[in-house]
């Protein structure tokens, strides 16, 4: 089969070979044949497919093979053309073709396929597909460089053959099967007879019977009903509608069923009939053309099957029932009526027993149509010698009382009153027999275990029913009077589920929130609750339902007028004797006067701990540099520079303490920007000298770097010069308490646009979002912790924004956020140019200094170094300073110095560092190593000792100590 495609291959490889020839020699003067002729007349189907395998060409024996039209198929894609039978399941022919033509595309090789059965598009039956099979050979058409250009799909019909191959396998199968068949034959008789299905043969239109199993003459009544019609064999309505069936399935040849028919069957040739309940089975038997010539039936006996299903609905039916009954005879009666209904019988009752009389009380029973009814009383002994068992708590079944001996005496009577089979079931509490369900039946009935054990069920969901309700109703009257004794009381009163469900308030409630009757069950009370408060309380309520704590809360509750008021809430949970909580009860009380007492009360004494924390905030601030200064005038070698500096620092100091002291009397006065201001015209350069003076002690004690940075050009302005230093003062005291040790503070000074703008900036703490909104407010403050230590941020702001606000000012602050740093920026306006300042910087007349020791300070704090310098100088010392440890090691001078004063905190090398430094060289080993610093705990002494330190100093420094430290060295 494949080798004419090799022979194409080899030609076109020729062919090939022929043109690169053609290169070089000149073309043959013979005639070249139509090649597209050729392709029509060659009696072989072919295609020529692109390498997408879309249709370029096709011949005409490829068109009559399939039955198709050029202009239909050329240019579409070849799956499209010819798609896999959607009827057949096993179809694979475009999976085989196409993996076929992947690898001629791949390898450039002819690919021959196995014979396929490829079913083809019928044009007669529209969506029709006729069956064929084809032997296919994929040929590759390559160009010059042995590029794929296009492939040959060429093929075969072999339908014939293989059909005609498939009709002999056939056709031994059958002769194999036909001699099976004789030896299964028997078997299959003995089988079909002895089935315990029902099982039948039906022959033509009329259905009548062919063959049919032992099982199926029970239906019969075991009449031979062979040859007959199924109409003659069946009669009445259900014959009809069996016919109407079987019609059904002769006429469309599809199956049917039918499900849970009830038939009367006879187990027992002359015996008595019994309804079952049957699934049928109606299947078309078809001849070898098609047609159907008969129906085989099949049916399956399902009667406990329904009736099981029957009980489960009954109990279904009788849950739902009992949820909506108010009375214990209407409980009664219902499961009486289902239970009757349920199992086919003539009357059901449900009633109490009488111990003392042998009395049957109930006022209603159910019973089925021409059934008379026995409600009232029944005196149990009148029919039989029975009621002594129920007494025990036995049930009692009678399946037939005339043939039993416990009732054969009233057997009349009860087949007068429909019940000479009947069982009753006992139900006892304590070992007392309290009530009984009696079921009965007009005729003899053979009561199963299932029946006996569904009307135990009925009963004793009955007998609860009954007493939950009584329950109820008991309750229903106590909750009555509690009702009446809750509405009289003045608080709000409410009531839960174990769960947290509120299921009562009561007349207060409704009365106080003006809220609907209803409306605030379950969880909607907690939207009667100040938005702010509602998330606690849900929290305190669920620890309570989970712990079964006391519920106390306060929070505001809505009232009737729109307003929130505060009140208590207070739940406590009632228990049973097993300690399981079974309700919670709970008040609420208006405390709302109550509440806003307490809260003025509790601001009064705020208000009064926050004043005396500002007067310390404020007088604390301008004591060091008095200090300072009055240390230094109580030095007698101090030159009149150095006592002129110190006058000066006491005398602006003690005027600013003493405006302070003034205004601080009236605290009110200045939160509320009502203080009177001394306005003048100052210089704000100096303005801020005087603040950074302030500030200084507490920056130098959390060894922070200050950067002040001003501009050359004047910048005066209108201002009380006390307010403004204050001002400025504050913005640095809070930048050096909320930046960590060894931070960096930096303070600018810009003048643009008429305006003086003072930008304080530090790389400490920040400032969280949500308190950069309220950071200026009086006594606003952040989280404390360690590092801020000095305080929260309460005071001193907000006199920043009223004290600059009054100057016709603002300020304002920016943080990046926590750890972040932040800017805070003092904005005043410019005073006008031709005022005259009043505010100049007071003069200095340098001195003169004896010499005693040659001192090294080293402190990254310039101002703090220098003004110790300059009292050391006044005491007669020579003194050099360096801002840092690179600085001082590199000093000239260094071998000449007798004592070095280092800060601790130093920026890069730290002092403890520097110090080792200093002990390691021989020239100054034996020099005096004092340290100044902010650190003055133990293990801080601890650590300067062991760096090598002789004394160690807490700033600020006690200069009578210094002082002695000096002269003691320099004496000894």
């Amino acid at each position: 089969m494949a080798q004419p495609d090799n022979q194409a291959a080899s030609q076109s490889g020729a062919g090939r070979h022929r043109r690169r020839q053609q290169r070089h020699a000149p073309a043959a003067p013979t005639a070249m044949p139509d090649y597209r002729q050729v392709f029509e007349a060659t009696p072989t189907p072919y295609l020529l497919l692109t390498s997408e395998f879309t249709i370029a060409a096709v011949n005409e024996a490829y068109l009559r093979a399939t039955a198709t039209v050029r202009e239909q198929i050329v240019g579409r894609n070849i799956f499209d053309v010819f798609p896999d039978n959607p009827n057949d399941p096993d179809a694979n022919g475009v999976a085989n073709l196409r993996a076929s033509l992947m690898r001629v595309r791949q390898t450039g090789t002819a690919d021959t396929m196995a014979v396929q059965k490829y079913d083809i598009p019928n044009p007669a039956i529209p969506g029709g597909f006729e069956q064929r099979h084809w032997s296919p050979v994929n040929v590759p058409v390559l160009d010059a460089q042995g590029e794929l250009t296009h492939i040959i799909h060429r093929v075969e019909d072999v339908t014939t053959a293989v059909q005609a191959r498939a009709h002999t396998v056939r056709m031994e199968a059958e002769l194999l099967a036909q001699a099976q068949h004789v030896r299964e034959g028997q078997q299959f008789a003995d089988l079909f007879q002895q089935a315990p299905t029902f099982m039948a043969m039906l022959s033509g239109p009329e259905h009548r019977v062919e063959l049919l199993n032992q099982g199926f003459m029970r239906l019969t009544g075991h009449r031979d009903v062979v040859g007959r019609s199924v109409a003659e064999c069946f009669g009445g309505a259900t014959g009809r509608a069996y016919v109407a069936l079987l019609d059904e399935v002769y006429r469309s040849g599809r199956p049917l069923a039918a499900s849970s028919a009830l038939y009367a069957v006879q187990p027992v040739a002359g015996g008595d009939t019994e309804q079952r309940y049957i699934d049928f089975v109606f299947q078309p038997i078809r001849t070898p053309e098609g047609g159907v010539r008969g129906i085989f039936v099949e049916g399956v006996d399902v009667t406990d099957r329904v009736q099981a299903n029957a009980r489960r609905d009954a109990l279904i039916r009788l849950t739902d029932a009992l949820r909506d009954l108010r009375t214990p005879e209407e409980i009664a009666y219902a499961a009486a009526r289902i239970l009757g209904e349920t199992l086919g019988v003539s009357r059901v009752g449900y009633g109490a027993f009488e111990q003392a009389t042998g009395l049957l009380r109930f006022e209603r029973d159910w019973t089925a149509p021409g059934v008379q009814s026995l409600a009232g009383t029944l005196d149990m002994g009148d029919f039989g010698t029975y009621v002594d068992d129920m007494k025990l708590g036995r049930t009692v079944i009678v399946d037939d009382a005339a043939n039993d001996p416990r009732t054969l005496a009233a057997a009349e009577q009860l087949r007068a009153y429909a019940a000479i089979a009947f069982v009753n079931i006992p139900l006892t509490e304590h070992g007392r027999l309290t009530s009984i369900l009696f079921v009965n039946s007009a005729t003899p009935r053979a009561w199963s275990a299932e029946d006996c054990a569904l009307m135990r069920e009925v009963a004793e969901r009955a007998r609860t029913a009954t007493e939950r309700l009584a329950s109820m109703l008991k309750l229903r009257e106590s909750e009555a009077k509690f009702r009446t004794i809750a509405d009289a009381m003045p608080q709000m009163v409410w009531s839960t589920l174990p769960d947290g469900y509120h299921d009562y308030y009561n007349q207060q409630w409704y009365d106080y929130t003006g809220v609907p009757d209803g409306s605030t069950d379950g969880a909607a009370w907690n939207d009667v609750f100040h938005p702010d408060d509602q998330a606690r309380a849900w929290q305190a309520w669920r620890h309570s339902l989970a712990t079964g704590d006391t519920y106390e809360i306060q929070y505001r509750l809505r009232h009737r007028s729109g307003e929130y008021r505060w009140v208590l809430g207070r739940a406590l949970p009632i228990r049973d004797e097993a300690g399981r909580i079974v309700r919670w009860m709970g008040t609420c009380t208006d405390i709302h006067t109550q509440k806003l007492a307490e809260d003025a009360l509790r601001e009064a004494a705020q208000r009064k701990d926050e004043f005396l924390a500002m007067l310390a905030h404020e007088l604390r601030n301008p004591l060091a540099p008095i200090s300072t200064a009055a240390q230094l005038l109580r030095v007698r070698q101090a030159d009149e520079k150095a006592r002129t500096m110190a006058s000066e620092i006491i005398v602006r100091q003690v005027r600013h303490m003493t405006a302070l002291v003034d205004d601080l009397l009236d605290v009110s006065r200045v939160t509320r920007g009502l203080v009177e201001l001394d306005m003048a015209t100052l210089d704000l350069k100096q303005v801020i000298n005087s603040a950074i003076e302030q500030a200084l002690p507490l920056i130098e004690a959390r060894r922070h770097a200050l950067e002040v940075r001003t501009p050359p050009q004047r910048a005066q302005v209108r201002g009380d010069r006390t307010r403004l230093v204050q001002v400025i003062a504050n913005v640095l005291n809070n930048a050096a308490k909320y930046t960590p040790p060894n931070g960096r503070i930096q303070l600018t000074l810009d003048v643009d646009d008429g305006h003086a703008r003072v930008a304080v900036t530090d790389n400490g703490n920040g400032i969280a979002p949500a308190l950069l909104p309220d950071i200026f407010d009086l006594f606003v403050q952040g989280e404390r912790s360690p590092d801020r230590a000095q305080g929260g941020l309460g005071l001193g702001l907000a006199l920043v924004r009223s004290l600059t606000a009054l100057h016709g000012g603002s300020a304002t602050a920016d943080s990046a956020g926590e750890g972040q740093g932040s800017t805070f920026t003092i904005t005043l306006p410019l005073a006008a140019d031709d005022s005259a300042c009043s505010d100049a910087a007071p003069q200095h007349v340098p001195g003169t200094a004896r010499h005693h020791l040659h001192v090294m300070i080293v402190d990254d704090n310039i101002d703090g170094a220098l003004s110790l310098a300059e009292l050391l100088r006044a005491q007669g010392h020579r003194v050099s300073v360096a801002e840092d440890a690179e600085m001082a090691l590199y000093e000239p001078a260094l071998e000449t110095v007798q004592a070095f004063i280092l800060d601790i905190g130093l920026p890069g090398m730290d002092g403890y560092t520097l110090a080792r430094h200093l002990r390691s060289r021989p020239a100054i080993a034996k020099a005096l190593l004092i340290a100044l610093t902010g650190y003055g705990q133990p293990a801080d002494r601890v650590l300067s000792t062991a760096a090598g330190f002789d004394h160690h100093f807490v700033k600020p420094v006690d200069t009578q100590a210094l002082a002695q430290v000096l002269d003691a060295y320099a004496g000894g």
